[in-house]
């Protein structure tokens, strides 16, 4: 059963809401500890913060700008929600019988797709809103992700990519909402066995394939694919439209590698996997986050991991 939250007490609006992770809850209260971030209550699902600074990588989605409206019954709730909006998403947790009842008339039909890749989610991009108590609800027009909690399911290719691993790369080219387009020039640092290189070999970009050891023979048959064997960082800055990297390596590494490519101006886009062992220091993750046009996230499919996106759209 779930305690009733602080704000009862309170009335404290919180101006951001994070939905917390399943497995990384420590590291998102580590992060948010770290901006010093003021958590004026928590729920079995979220984190309410005061502040609306920063963006919590950890968080699996993130409602910024958060209102809050009273209402006295569940007519009157409808009425107001209307006069905002004419149509929500509803995000149920505290009181969610009460907030389902609402959520009947101002909501359109569920819609429960199965993502194709590459295809921007067809989910509405209407506010959402959640019950904070009886008579109290908040709500945000800017939510993180297409979707309330963040989850997004693909439609999954279980024959040729050797790994899952490519799942990480759809779900951060889906968020960033661009992708490699035919022609371009791509490479991929630490692909071994090969799923992030299948994955943009699909697109039909042309993919220069780096790592130690081999691709899986399925994908190394594909002729948009050349592949090198050697150090994933021997590579010097070239010109190239896009950099992926699933390195395993220290944060530190990753860094001081691509600030060689910024610095270059030989790309403007990349997508870079930030592998975490043991403590994940938030300070490290705050670099990432203060390189220009940058954004640090959690993907849901990845691990103990967040994805590093540099966009000129960022």
């Amino acid at each position: 059963m779930l305690r009733k939250p602080q704000l009862l007490s309170t009335r404290v609006i919180p101006r951001q809401i994070a939905i917390r992770p399943k497995d990384f809850q420590k590291e998102l209260l580590d992060e948010l500890k770290y901006h010093r971030a003021t958590v004026v209550n928590s729920t079995a699902l979220t984190h309410w913060i005061q502040e609306d600074r920063f963006e919590p990588a950890w968080a699996d989605c993130v409602w910024r700008d958060v209102k809050s409206l009273e209402f006295d019954s569940i007519k009157d709730a409808q009425k107001k929600l209307r006069e905002i909006s004419p149509r929500w998403r509803y995000h149920g947790e505290l009181l969610h019988r009460r907030g389902a009842l609402i959520a009947e008339g101002v909501t359109g039909k569920k819609k429960s797709e199965v993502l194709q890749f590459p295809n921007l989610p067809l989910y509405s991009s209407d506010p959402v809103f959640t019950l904070a108590e009886s008579n109290l609800l908040l709500y945000s027009h800017s939510v993180s992700r297409p979707t309330p909690d963040g989850y997004l399911p693909f439609q999954e290719n279980k024959e040729v990519p050797p790994s899952r691993a490519y799942l990480k790369l759809w779900e951060a080219l889906t968020l960033l909402g661009d992708w490699p387009k035919p022609g371009e020039s791509v490479v991929d640092l630490g692909s071994s066995p090969g799923s992030w290189t299948w994955a943009l070999s699909q697109l039909k970009a042309n993919v220069l394939s780096i790592d130690r050891s081999d691709l899986s023979e399925q994908v190394l048959r594909d002729p948009n694919i050349e592949f090198r064997r050697g150090d994933a960082f021997s590579i010097k800055p070239t010109p190239m439209d896009w950099v992926f990297s699933d390195v395993i390596c220290f944060p530190q590494k990753l860094f001081e590698y691509v600030q060689t490519w910024l610095e270059s101006g030989h790309c403007k886009r990349f997508v870079c996997n930030i592998k975490l062992t043991g403590e994940a220091d938030p300070a490290v993750i705050d670099q990432f986050k203060k390189l220009p046009h940058s954004r640090v996230i959690h993907v849901l499919h990845g691990k103990h991991e967040l994805t590093w996106i540099c966009h000129p759209k960022i």
